[in-house]
């Protein structure tokens, strides 16, 4: 017997209406929908949608009470009695999380951030939406690999390694979080030759302008004094050595270049400060139990050829072209419409070319990206890659994949998917990781344990503030659609009372307790009459966990269980205001509530735990 009984109930009557109507089984399942309003009775079937209306209809099926047609409507009301039996005579504790058909492998890349200073607020939002696809396709019965992809051999990790070497390659010191750290020394490196270079262009710079950069300095020599705060002996030794240097940029090249070809000595130092940053990552992503399967190094790209490999294929390509002065791959004239299509181009977008190379003929990131893409395909034998990337890499990721198609991998160009998110912000602030300004996930995290243990602190030592603290941050960042902005507000995101992670953990202590009260055995002997008001919207809830489930982990929208999750308890608490359950005398309206409160117990449990939130059992 299916556990999703909406499922079965909706195929019942598609099989019907559509014979009736000679359509499709399928176009009549897809039209069927929630009425607006309870009033208007539980499913409606829209009839332009299926391009017929009947004059008399009629479906039989125990599950269906009443049925009416009202305008191009046909709205059906449930028998509560056969719902009820068929939902509580087949809940298990895996009640909900359907399994497909046909799994697939899946690569989930996500977070991914430079290897210069800590994760900020912006990587949050990153990380908590990718382990939340990862957990949500596993659930549903994919074989998913997590990745995060090492930007070890880019300019940014070259200035790590120039201010770490005018230091002489110190270690961190003990005790020191060793992301947070290596953000500093970056951040005084970068705001010292940023310093030195405007103020190298003011010899030269004629009136306007001149003012123009005089202000510029100016901010930036404010932000240096901030930064020098934070170690004064580090930054004052920067600066005097940067100052001293003849050629700050020559040095970074050569980290780049001798990086980039595999010398030995240069791939030991660079390898262990990027492993540092590394060890400062994995400690604060921890905190919220996320984890990764594989962490790539774009250098190993470089170092095994396959980068090379890549650029072969790209300049003896058809759509090669020079641009700029450098080569490039046009991205627009080989591809029709019917390929843009079949690799979400936006219809009408003009792509930008493709730039391979720099003028003295070293790759960019971009090559990079498909030869790394590749290998996540290769090496996983993944059906679909999955990029957690912010907006602003549209354009980057449509030419990736356009570039895939041209280079002779048209599946895997059709099969790679740019997740894309908006930016989160904390009210008043603004960020720069190149000037040390940001805040990062470890004081976003302890602003928000700060705001738990503050309004715990009654309840004793039973409450686990981790835990709670990762429900906060998580449901804060997925409860808002990923295309849409987010302000994190700490007071909002940790309010025990409504709309939040902790509230739909209160929600599940409650339903735990009233059952680890009860000592007998919950049974089917119910009174089916006291199926009214918030009890029968719990049912007709509990029985929409199997389908929203579904949907959420398909169409890879975490928010739709988060909100359908809020729904629930919302319904849940409103009842449980106002009625007792193991106080009730009527015997069967005591097992029909029992019932109930384990339907939301059981679906809370697995919903929560597929978004990475723990069902606390005190709090």
């Amino acid at each position: 017997m299916p556990a999703d009984v909406l499922a079965k109930i909706k195929q019942e009557i598609s099989s019907q209406v559509g014979q009736e109507l000679g359509v499709s089984q399928e176009s009549v399942y897809k039209a069927i929908e929630y009425p607006p309003r309870e009033e208007m009775g539980d499913l409606a079937i829209p009839f332009p949608a299926l391009g017929k209306k009947p004059q008399n209809l009629e479906i039989k099926s125990k599950f269906i009470r009443s049925l009416s047609l009202s305008g191009p409507f046909l709205n059906l009301r449930l028998d509560e009695t056969q719902l009820f039996m068929e939902v509580f005579s087949s809940m298990d504790q895996d009640y909900g999380i359907e399994k497909v058909e046909k799994p697939k492998r899946i690569v989930i890349e996500h977070t991914s951030a430079n290897p210069i200073h800590p994760l900020h607020i912006g990587h949050l939002r990153n990380s908590i939406i990718g382990d939340a696809l990862v957990r949500l396709s596993r659930a549903r019965g994919h074989e998913v690999i997590s990745r995060f992809y090492v930007n070890d051999s880019g300019r940014q990790v070259a200035i790590l390694i120039y201010g770490l070497s005018k230091l002489g390659y110190p270690e961190p010191p003990d005790g020191a979080k060793k992301d947070l750290w290596a953000g500093t020394v970056y951040a005084m490196t970068n705001i010292i030759l940023e310093i030195r270079a405007i103020t190298d262009e003011l010899k030269t710079a004629q009136d306007a302008e001149y003012r123009e950069k005089v202000t510029k300095r100016d901010e930036l020599v404010g932000l240096a004094s901030e930064i020098r705060s934070r170690n004064q002996e580090y930054f004052d030794r920067l600066a005097e050595s940067i100052r001293d240097d003849p050629d700050p940029e020559g040095k970074i090249a050569d980290i780049i270049r001798r990086y980039e070809a595999g010398d030995p000595q240069m791939k030991e130092i660079v390898r262990k400060y990027v492993n540092h940053v590394l060890e400062g990552f994995r400690e604060s992503l921890g905190r919220l139990n996320i984890e990764f399967d594989e962490f790539d190094y774009e250098s190993d790209l470089l170092w095994s050829g396959e980068v090379k490999s890549v650029l072969r294929s790209a300049l003896s390509s058809r759509a090669r072209i020079e641009y700029k002065g450098t080569e490039a791959l046009d991205l627009d004239k080989y591809l029709d419409d019917e390929v843009r299509k079949e690799l979400k181009i936006p219809a009408g977008l003009e792509i930008p070319p493709l730039v391979l190379t720099r003028s003295d003929g070293t790759t960019l990131y971009t090559v990079r990206d498909i030869a790394y893409t590749i290998r996540k395909f290769l090496t996983s034998k993944a059906e679909q890659v999955i990029n957690v990337i912010a907006e602003q890499q549209t354009v980057p990721q449509i030419q990736l994949r356009a570039a895939l198609y041209l280079l002779g991998y048209p599946e895997m160009a059709k099969n790679l998917i740019h997740y894309s998110y908006s930016m989160v912000t904390l009210p008043g602030m603004t960020m720069s990781g190149r000037l040390g300004r940001y805040i990062s996930l470890d004081e976003v995290y302890e602003k928000v344990k700060q705001a738990v243990e503050e309004k715990t602190k009654d309840r004793g030592n039973q409450v686990n503030i981790a835990e709670i603290v990762n429900s906060a941050i998580r449901y804060a960042l997925l409860s808002v659609s990923a295309d849409k902005p987010i302000t994190f507000n700490v007071g909002k995101v940790t309010n025990f009372e409504q709309n939040s992670g902790p509230y739909l953990q209160y929600t599940y202590v409650r339903a735990y307790n009233i059952l680890s009260k009860f000592t007998g055995e919950i049974n089917l002997d119910v009174d089916y009459g006291d199926l009214v008001g918030e009890k029968r919207r719990l049912l007709l809830a509990i029985a929409k966990f199997p389908e929203t489930f579904k949907n959420s982990a398909d169409s890879l929208e975490p928010e739709l269980l988060v909100s359908y999750l809020r729904y629930l308890a919302d319904t849940f608490n409103a009842w449980y205001d106002k009625e007792r359950v193991l106080q009730e005398q009527d015997e069967k309206k005591r097992m029909t509530r029992l019932n109930l409160v384990k339907g939301v117990e059981v679906v809370m449990r697995n919903g929560l735990r597929v978004l990475g939130i723990s069902s606390l059992t005190k709090m």
